[in-house]
Order: structure tokens, then C-alpha cells, then sequence
């Protein structure tokens, strides 16, 4: 914490409230009452006038500014008290806000770079004016603004105010590594994360940037991203959209004619665009999670696509005819819950080496019965597995996976009986339990 500062002089309560009545307005100083009757009963510090730093620490005793606060850098609170409070009757201008007690201000505020909000749910910034900021980051700390919101991106969801942030974001997309924790990535894309608040303070202490460039979304920054590597010469054969909230496939996306490897997962798209097909260096698409009912032809002539998933696409009942002509094809990733039977177009593929059906829930053995006899028509198949869910009983005819050089069973739950009847129906060694 940065060295705490003494301003103002010693005063009542009483005597400074009567300058409070005199600013905000009456539901900005109603919400201030209940905080002020806590905190002020030994006595407030009032500072006459503006006040001008280059950074300001509040506590543990309540801190009353009658004009406005300028700060060249930092604003923070909680020194030496569970509780703090600063109120500012005028305007107050700063590069970063760190409060994890009570701040309010009577006019307007504008935060240059950040306001870190972090509470357990007790304390809360209060502004009677508008409130202009890059970035609010919140961790259970309320944030009520009166006046006009003017902010780029908000990390949280406690913000009170009569207009909307420009986005909301997660804290990776907003804040640089050191500021975030990462929880979840997919092929080296963090899909996930959760404020680092240790790393975020240490940053706004050292004065350090901690503001990731939030004038792109997440979904044109990642295209840009691909666009910048190609503009240098670099090969750029990957771009990652899962998660975005994506109704459809950006248009953009198919200006990018050099990518190799494509991730929609886990979005609103219920339809692929034909333009699709004009992606014919694609060799890794993966469309899991998706509300798809069928693919376009264009998907199913892509030359050079290698590998496909299509897991917990739940309305996907059966594949098209022309999907036999993923001649190139040789991996592939279904939901077995959703189809209606084994998909007899998958026989037509002719590399096709690697085929893994996910999700067996309350299926019958006739229903698995019909996979795996499926199997057995597919001449150029290699390996094969049923992964997650579980079955009381395997079908009675194993026969068809004898042919296959492995098989994975990786169900959740299968019974041991019913395992060493499939590992005696196979050669040796051609049996893997597990994912």
C-alpha cells in the first residue's frame, strides 16, 4: 500500500454533516446515512476546499472533502480498519480507484484507467453524479452510479446505474495476465478466469498496466489477432470463438482463407453459413455445443477437413447425405444420444480412421447395439470408442469391434462383468479403459 497521507483537520460529526446536506442528492445522501451513522461516532477528518495528490489512502478514519479530489495516481482505502469511509461533496478525478470499504462522491467521478471494487458484499462505491471509467472491476462490492454511465467494460455484475456499460467482460478479456487467474483454456485460448487480486493490487500499487485493449470484443480481437499475424508474414492457421455468445459465424471469418483449425464451440449458432466452404484450407473444426439441426453441403465438401467434432449437439438427429463426401476426413466426434441410428453415410468415408461417440444415458442395449454393428461396416476404421454416461449392459454381439486396432471404453460407469465380456471379445491388448 501506497505511504498514507493525513489531510484536513479533526471535526464533529454533527458539524460535518451539515456540510453534507448541503451536496448530493437526496438519494445520494440517503444511501451515505447509514454508512456515516457507523463510522463517524469518534469524529471525521474534513479537508476544506479541493484536494490534490498524487495518490490518497483513506482510514481508518472517515475522510470528508468538502471541494473536489484530484489524484495523479492511485485512490485506496482500508488502511488500518475493517471500515472506512471517504466522502467527497464535490468532483472526483483519478487514474485508478482500489476500495474494498465505503466511497462516496457527490458529483461527478472520472477514473482515467480502473476501479477495483472488492467486499464481501457490505460495502459499496456511491456516485450522485455520472461516473466515467475504462474498465470497473467488481468482486461482490456494490457499485451505484446516480447520474450518466460512461464506461467501457464492466468485470462483475453488482453495478447499480441507470444506463449499461459498453461491455461486459470476463477478466481475461479485460485485464493483462498477472491481473487474472486462468480456470479454463481450450488448445492454448483461455475460455475462463477469475480476478487474481493479489496480482491486480500488486499492478495498481507499482503503477504497472493492468488494462487490456477493450475497444475490440473478444470476438474482433481474436480475429484481428489472426489478421495481424498474416499481415507480418506469419502463418496463421487458428482462430478460437468458443464461448462468445455468437448467434453466427463473424463474416470475417471467412476472409481468413488460410486457416487450418476453427473452434465455434459452446454458442447460439443454430445454422452453419454456406460460405463456409470457402474455408478450403480447414482441416480442424469443432462445432460442440451448438443448437444445429443439420450441416450444409459446403461443410461436407471441404477438401481438406481431417477432423470434426460434433459433440453435445443436441438437436443433430442424423448427418446428411452429402456428408460422405468428406473425402479428406479422418477423425470424428459424435453425440450418440442424439442421432437416431447409426448414420450409414459415415460408410462412405473413405479415410475415415477414427470415430468416438459421446454421451449414453439411459441407453438401451439395442440403441448401443446398433453402433456398434455400424462399426463393423466401416472397412477403413482403426479405433473407436463410447465415452460418458453409463450402461447397465453392454449388447449381446461384440463381435463387429474385433476388427477395430483399439477400442476405448471410457462410460462413467459400466459392470465389471460386462467389461471382461468386451475384453474377451477383442484380441489382446485391443481394449483401453478410460478416456
Amino acid at each position: 500500500m501506497v505511504e498514507k497521507q493525513d489531510w484536513g483537520r479533526d471535526a464533529s460529526a454533527q458539524e460535518v454533516w451539515a456540510h453534507v446536506e448541503a451536496a448530493g442528492t437526496p438519494g445520494w445522501r440517503h444511501e451515505l446515512a447509514s454508512w456515516w451513522r457507523g463510522v463517524s461516532e469518534k469524529g471525521v477528518r474534513f479537508h476544506e476546499g479541493d484536494l490534490e495528490a498524487d495518490s490518497l489512502v483513506i482510514g481508518p478514519r472517515p475522510l470528508v472533502v468538502s471541494g473536489s479530489v484530484r489524484l495523479k495516481g492511485l485512490l485506496e482505502d482500508g488502511h488500518a480498519a475493517d471500515h472506512t469511509l471517504l466522502v467527497v461533496l464535490g468532483d472526483l478525478e483519478v487514474e485508478n480507484v482500489a476500495t474494498f470499504s465505503a466511497m462516496f462522491i457527490a458529483g461527478n467521478v472520472r477514473i482515467r484507467g480502473l476501479l477495483f471494487g472488492d467486499s464481501y458484499g457490505d460495502d459499496v462505491f456511491c456516485v450522485g453524479g455520472g461516473l466515467k471509467a475504462r474498465t470497473l472491476v467488481e468482486q461482490h462490492h456494490h457499485l451505484w452510479v446516480f447520474g450518466p454511465l460512461d464506461v467501457d467494460a464492466l468485470v462483475g455484475d453488482k453495478l447499480t446505474a441507470t444506463e449499461k456499460p459498453r461491455r461486459k467482460l470476463e477478466p481475461h478479456e479485460a485485464l493483462l495476465p498477472g491481473a487474472f487467474t486462468v480456470e479454463d483454456e481450450d488448445e492454448g485460448d483461455v475460455t475462463d478466469s477469475t480476478v487474481d487480486r493479489k496480482g491486480l493490487l500488486t499492478m495498481l500499487r507499482a503503477g504497472s498496466p493492468l488494462l487490456a485493449d477493450t475497444r475490440l470484443g473478444p470476438v474482433e480481437k481474436a480475429i484481428a489477432a489472426v489478421k495481424e499475424q498474416a499481415a507480418r508474414g506469419k502463418k496463421a492457421t487458428r482462430l478460437g470463438l468458443a464461448q462468445k455468445k455468437l448467434k453466427a459465424i463473424p463474416e470475417e471469418v471467412f476472409s481468413l482463407t488460410g486457416l487450418e483449425s476453427l473452434n465455434l464451440d459452446t454458442n447460439d449458432i443454430a445454422e452453419i453459413s454456406p460460405r463456409i466452404g470457402e474455408l478450403e484450407a480447414l482441416k480442424n473444426l469443432s462445432l460442440e455445443s451448438l443448437p444445429l439441426t443439420t450441416l450444409p453441403v459446403e461443410l461436407c465438401r471441404l477438401p481438406a477437413l481431417k477432423k470434426l467434432s460434433l459433440r453435445y449437439c443436441n438437436n443433430l438427429t442424423r448427418l446428411p447425405d452429402a456428408f460422405g463426401e468428406l473425402e479428406a476426413l479422418e477423425e470424428l466426434y459424435l453425440d450418440a444420444m442424439a442421432l437416431e441410428g447409426f448414420p450409414e453415410v459415415l460408410t462412405r468415408l473413405p479415410r475415415l480412421k477414427k470415430l468416438w461417440f459421446w454421451r449414453f444415458f439411459k441407453m438401451t442395449p439395442g440403441r448401443v447395439q446398433v453402433l456398434v454393428d455400424g462399426l463393423g461396416r466401416m472397412p477403413t476404421l482403426t479405433h473407436a470408442g463410447f465415452f460418458q454416461g453409463e450402461l447397465s449392459a453392454l449388447p449381446g454381439g461384440l463381435a463387429p469391434l474385433a476388427r477395430l486396432k483399439q477400442f476405448k471404453l471410457g462410460l462413467d460407469r459400466v459392470p465389471e462383468p460386462e467389461v471382461k465380456r468386451l475384453e474377451a471379445a477383442l484380441p489382446p491388448g485391443r481394449l483401453h479403459v478410460g478416456y
